[in-house]
Protein backbone atom coordinates (compact mmCIF):
# COMPACT_ATOMS: atom_id res chain seq x y z
CA UNK A 1 0.00 0.00 0.00
CA UNK A 2 1.38 3.23 -0.87
CA UNK A 3 1.19 5.98 2.01
CA UNK A 4 2.70 8.88 0.19
CA UNK A 5 -0.12 10.84 -1.84
CA UNK A 6 0.36 14.07 -3.95
CA UNK A 7 -2.38 16.12 -3.87
CA UNK A 8 -3.11 18.87 -6.45
CA UNK A 9 -1.57 21.50 -5.13
CA UNK A 10 1.80 19.50 -5.29
CA UNK A 11 1.57 18.64 -1.88
CA UNK A 12 3.04 15.20 -0.86
CA UNK A 13 1.81 13.75 2.65
CA UNK A 14 2.38 10.17 4.24
CA UNK A 15 -1.13 9.39 5.24
CA UNK A 16 -0.05 7.17 7.87
CA UNK A 17 0.57 10.47 9.95
CA UNK A 18 -2.86 11.48 9.49
CA UNK A 19 -4.96 12.54 12.55
CA UNK A 20 -8.11 15.03 11.40
CA UNK A 21 -8.91 17.03 8.78
CA UNK A 22 -10.92 19.97 9.98
CA UNK A 23 -12.90 22.87 8.15
CA UNK A 24 -11.22 25.90 8.72
CA UNK A 25 -14.27 28.12 10.43
CA UNK A 26 -12.16 31.46 10.22
CA UNK A 27 -11.79 31.72 6.81
CA UNK A 28 -14.78 32.29 4.10
CA UNK A 29 -12.87 30.29 1.45
CA UNK A 30 -13.98 26.88 3.33
CA UNK A 31 -10.37 25.83 3.43
CA UNK A 32 -9.02 22.57 5.82
CA UNK A 33 -6.68 22.35 8.44
CA UNK A 34 -4.86 19.01 8.11
CA UNK A 35 -3.83 17.56 11.72
CA UNK A 36 -0.90 15.30 11.36
CA UNK A 37 0.80 12.93 14.19
CA UNK A 38 3.99 14.30 15.03
CA UNK A 39 3.78 17.64 13.48
CA UNK A 40 3.71 21.05 15.77
CA UNK A 41 0.90 22.59 13.47
CA UNK A 42 -1.70 22.05 11.25
CA UNK A 43 -1.38 22.29 7.46
CA UNK A 44 -3.53 24.27 5.54
CA UNK A 45 -5.19 22.83 2.67
CA UNK A 46 -7.00 24.20 -0.52
CA UNK A 47 -10.49 23.02 -1.37
CA UNK A 48 -9.57 20.67 -4.10
CA UNK A 49 -6.85 19.37 -1.96
CA UNK A 50 -9.09 18.37 0.88
CA UNK A 51 -11.26 16.66 -1.75
CA UNK A 52 -8.87 14.78 -3.14
CA UNK A 53 -7.55 13.76 0.69
CA UNK A 54 -11.01 12.99 2.09
CA UNK A 55 -11.78 10.74 -1.41
CA UNK A 56 -8.29 8.57 -0.76
CA UNK A 57 -9.10 8.36 3.09
CA UNK A 58 -11.97 6.87 2.02
CA UNK A 59 -11.04 3.92 -0.34
CA UNK A 60 -8.10 3.19 2.61
CA UNK A 61 -8.97 0.47 4.97
CA UNK A 62 -10.09 1.54 8.41
CA UNK A 63 -7.46 1.63 11.23
CA UNK A 64 -9.74 0.60 13.73
CA UNK A 65 -10.69 -2.28 11.88
CA UNK A 66 -9.22 -5.71 13.31
CA UNK A 67 -5.96 -6.60 11.35
CA UNK A 68 -8.06 -10.15 11.24
CA UNK A 69 -10.31 -8.68 8.61
CA UNK A 70 -7.47 -7.55 6.45
CA UNK A 71 -6.23 -9.70 3.71
CA UNK A 72 -2.60 -10.20 5.41
CA UNK A 73 0.90 -11.93 3.71
CA UNK A 74 2.00 -12.22 7.41
CA UNK A 75 3.01 -15.48 8.10
CA UNK A 76 3.18 -16.21 12.23
CA UNK A 77 4.58 -19.71 11.68
CA UNK A 78 7.07 -17.97 9.37
CA UNK A 79 8.34 -15.07 11.71
CA UNK A 80 8.44 -17.06 14.45
CA UNK A 81 10.80 -20.06 12.46
CA UNK A 82 13.07 -16.40 11.40
CA UNK A 83 13.15 -14.96 14.96
CA UNK A 84 14.69 -18.64 16.28
CA UNK A 85 17.96 -17.37 16.26
CA UNK A 86 16.98 -14.27 18.07
CA UNK A 87 14.98 -15.81 20.56
CA UNK A 88 17.53 -18.39 21.39
CA UNK A 89 20.20 -15.37 22.56
CA UNK A 90 17.42 -13.84 24.18
CA UNK A 91 16.60 -16.69 26.32
CA UNK A 92 20.41 -17.49 26.91
CA UNK A 93 20.86 -13.70 27.48
CA UNK A 94 17.75 -14.41 30.27
CA UNK A 95 19.23 -17.32 31.74
CA UNK A 96 22.41 -15.75 32.53
CA UNK A 97 21.17 -12.43 33.83
CA UNK A 98 19.07 -14.72 36.32
CA UNK A 99 22.02 -16.50 37.63
CA UNK A 100 24.69 -13.36 38.19
CA UNK A 101 25.80 -13.00 41.89
CA UNK A 102 24.39 -10.43 43.98
CA UNK A 103 27.01 -8.23 44.14
CA UNK A 104 27.46 -8.21 40.45
CA UNK A 105 24.17 -6.96 40.78
CA UNK A 106 24.61 -4.18 43.15
CA UNK A 107 27.38 -2.96 41.27
CA UNK A 108 25.28 -3.25 38.11
CA UNK A 109 22.60 -1.03 39.60
CA UNK A 110 25.27 1.22 41.13
CA UNK A 111 26.83 1.91 37.46
CA UNK A 112 23.34 2.62 36.67
CA UNK A 113 22.07 5.29 39.29
CA UNK A 114 25.28 6.72 37.92
CA UNK A 115 24.44 6.60 34.23
CA UNK A 116 21.19 8.19 35.44
CA UNK A 117 22.76 10.85 37.84
CA UNK A 118 24.88 12.02 34.73
CA UNK A 119 22.18 12.30 31.85
CA UNK A 120 20.16 14.14 34.27
CA UNK A 121 22.95 16.44 35.13
CA UNK A 122 23.11 17.53 31.60
CA UNK A 123 19.45 17.86 31.10
CA UNK A 124 17.83 21.35 31.83
CA UNK A 125 15.04 22.35 34.67
CA UNK A 126 11.78 20.89 33.74
CA UNK A 127 13.12 17.60 31.63
CA UNK A 128 14.95 15.16 33.67
CA UNK A 129 14.68 11.81 32.87
CA UNK A 130 15.25 10.20 36.14
CA UNK A 131 14.84 12.80 38.95
CA UNK A 132 12.55 16.08 39.75
CA UNK A 133 15.69 18.22 40.40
Amino acid sequence: MNTSIELPSGKILNITRFIALIPNNNNIDSDYQLILEGYPHPINLEPSDAQNLKIILQSQPDQNTPVSSHKSTWNQQEQLQKNQKAMAILAQQIQEYQNISDEESRERQEIFENLKKRMDAERPQGQKLYSEV
